[in-house]
């Protein structure tokens, strides 16, 4: 007996020939929402992996709530950072509901974890065998909707940040990281960044990666590829270890040095952009 039918019905069998235009609509509606469209910020915040939703009719991808609750689902602790520092930067977020182990935004299509078949071995079985209908349902209905928004929502800022959590222990390995800024090419937005969030965040007892814990030169994200360097828009990643975000305490003094960083530094490469005193 093969892993597929041991476990869940093939996508194939889930019946989602038979959901109608309104159906997908609303699934679509629901993969993600949009923080003060009408902001004039010099900043979009993206948060795509801020979700661990699997549209109902996936039926969780055949796995057990708890794995839905995992970093291989979804990046800990960052709808709440993402919605913390829109507030307080006013700036606009576009953040997603959906799990990345439904469709992994930041993930090119043809990229083995768009769809990811395991976590870390353990099968997920609704993305075994994932059929053409299926494959381009979950496109327009968690995909199609974040691309739109970020495209919209990108229009005239002078830079994008997309927001990201990661684990402390990696392969055994305890990273030596709180807080990281990963970047594919210079500039001076990632340039000012670093060298503010470097002396605050030491000051505030946190560890500043410099493209660490991950070297985005040696990695392809989509987000960021597509909406700011194909565009000429400086951007970065922004990676904070995920346990330090499961404390309230420790996730306000995570987002008080963020949110200055961002501040300083948009009131000196951009003076005429609207941001908060």
């Amino acid at each position: 007996m093969s892993v597929r039918s041991s476990l869940e019905p093939a996508a194939a069998a889930l019946g989602l020939n038979r959901l109608d235009a309104v159906a997908i609509a609303a699934l679509a509606d629901a993969s993600m929402e949009r923080l003060l469209v009408g902001a004039d910020s010099p900043y979009l915040l993206i948060a795509e992996h801020a979700g661990n939703i699997v549209p109902a009719p996936w039926r969780d991808l055949g796995l057990a709530a708890p794995y839905l609750e995992t970093h291989f689902a979804v990046d800990i602790g960052i709808d709440a950072l993402t919605r913390r520092l829109s507030e307080g930067l006013r700036a606009p977020a576009v953040i997603a509901h959906y799990s990345r182990l439904f469709l992994d935004y930041n993930r090119p299509a043809g990229e083995w974890d768009f769809m990811r078949p395991d976590l870390g071995g353990i099968p997920v079985p609704g993305n075994l065998d994932v059929d053409a209908a299926d494959a381009s349902l979950r496109r327009q209905v968690g995909w199609a909707p974040l691309e739109q928004a970020i495209v919209e929502a990108a229009k005239g800022r002078q830079a994008l940040v997309s927001v990201h959590s990661f684990t402390p222990v990696m392969g055994g390995v305890r990273r030596d990281v709180d807080i990281g800024v990963l970047w594919r090419e210079p500039s001076a937005f990632v340039g000012s960044v670093l060298e503010d969030l470097q002396e605050r965040g030491a000051r505030a007892g946190f560890r500043i990666g410099d493209n660490a814990p991950y070297d985005w030169r040696q990695a392809v994200g989509y987000t960021l590829n597509r909406h700011g360097l194909e565009q000429g828009r400086p951007c970065l990643y922004l990676e904070v270890r995920n346990d330090l975000l499961s404390d309230p305490e420790t996730l306000e003094r995570i987002s008080q040095v963020l949110e200055t960083t961002f501040a300083v530094v948009a009131r000196s490469l951009w003076p005429d952009s609207a941001l908060v005193d």
